[in-house]
């Protein structure tokens, strides 16, 4: 008998279901005499819950949603994840929803709709996600990693200060005497895009240069976009020197393509990205970036998403975790 068959006869959610049966989530009396009537009537075996003391009879097993994988940074951090989980003996489940609402309501139901799942770690989160919501609202332990959450509260956060890195790898070529730095940006609706272009502004600002709205470029964050910018970038009326990019993934298109438009980096554009993946040490020039501080962000989201499920109604926990800038090659004083 599954646990879905009582929440229909009981005329409750899955998840709502299971997080009362694990002593997870308090029910109204009625709702809760529904639910423990369905499971009487149904003979459905209840799992074990936490121990007063916070033990489980059972390893915890966490579902990590991604948006992809084939971004080397999600790669990176899913790979950190599972390794942190292993040390934990949490089992891991992962899903993949590509950035498309259709796929990531079936891995949201699937999760909402999944007794074994103890909790979850969502990575870059950008939309409002009813199903994903409705599952918190019943008490499903959520970790949200890298991207902010719509219209929620008491979900645990963890992320980096993007704002400060922004501002950190502008303020850099500022002071390397650039005065045409131009910004290749995500999807607006990131919130991640929004706070490193608020960083761009503000560095610009506080160096006194001119921000140029026709050298701000949105997109996504992929070589096929980074290298799709020269001709913008490349056809200003006063072309730019150097460039922040918001994910070394595009910044890796900016360095592949520059050759076929005619520039040389970094003596015609100095380049810094944005995440710290490994092959932009392999890059020639080799790549200045802001390192993200990968297994930090991943031992993080074990740590908080652990503690939520021994722990329901402990208080939310909001991390920001800084970005280091590391100098390489591809950033160097004007040439010309």
């Amino acid at each position: 008998m599954t646990l879905t068959r009582v929440a229909q006869r009981a005329q409750v959610s899955t998840s709502t279901a299971s997080r009362y049966l694990r002593g997870q989530l308090k029910v109204q009396p009625e709702t809760a005499a529904r639910i423990d009537a369905a499971v009487r009537e149904l003979h459905y075996e209840v799992r074990p819950a936490a121990t007063a003391d916070g033990a489980r009879e059972h390893a915890p097993v966490i579902a990590l949603i991604v948006p992809e994988l084939a971004n080397p940074f999600f790669a990176a951090l899913a790979e950190e994840i599972a390794t942190a989980a292993a040390v934990s003996g949490a089992s891991l489940v992962i899903g993949v929803t590509g950035r498309q609402a259709q796929r990531e309501a079936k891995v949201s139901d699937f999760v909402a709709g999944t007794e074994d799942i103890d909790g979850m770690i969502y990575v870059g989160m950008h939309r409002e996600n009813p199903r994903l919501l409705q599952a918190i609202a019943d008490g499903l332990p959520v970790v949200v990693l890298d991207e902010e959450i719509a219209n929620t509260t008491g979900v645990d956060t963890i992320g980096v200060d993007n704002y400060g890195g922004a501002y950190q790898a502008t303020a850099y070529l500022a002071q390397l005497g650039h005065r045409r730095i131009a910004h290749i940006a995500g999807p607006r609706e990131l919130s991640t895009t929004r706070d490193r272009l608020r960083g761009y502004r503000d560095a610009m600002e506080h160096a006194r240069l001119d921000v140029d709205e026709g050298l701000i470029l949105h997109g996504p964050y992929t070589e096929q976009f980074g290298a799709s910018t020269f001709p913008y970038l490349t056809g200003a009326a006063q072309p730019p020197t150097a460039v922040f990019v918001g994910s070394d993934i595009a910044a890796v298109g900016v360095l592949g393509a520059a050759e076929l438009h005619g520039l040389s980096i970094p003596e015609d554009l100095s380049v810094v990205g944005c995440d710290g993946i490994r092959v932009g040490e392999w890059l020639r020039p080799k790549l200045t970036t802001l390192q993200q501080p990968v297994a930090e962000l991943a031992r993080g989201a074990l740590e908080l998403v652990h503690a939520r499920i021994t722990d329901p109604g402990g208080g939310t926990v909001r991390r920001n975790l800084p970005l280091q800038l590391v100098i390489r090659g591809s950033a160097v004083p004007p040439q010309h």
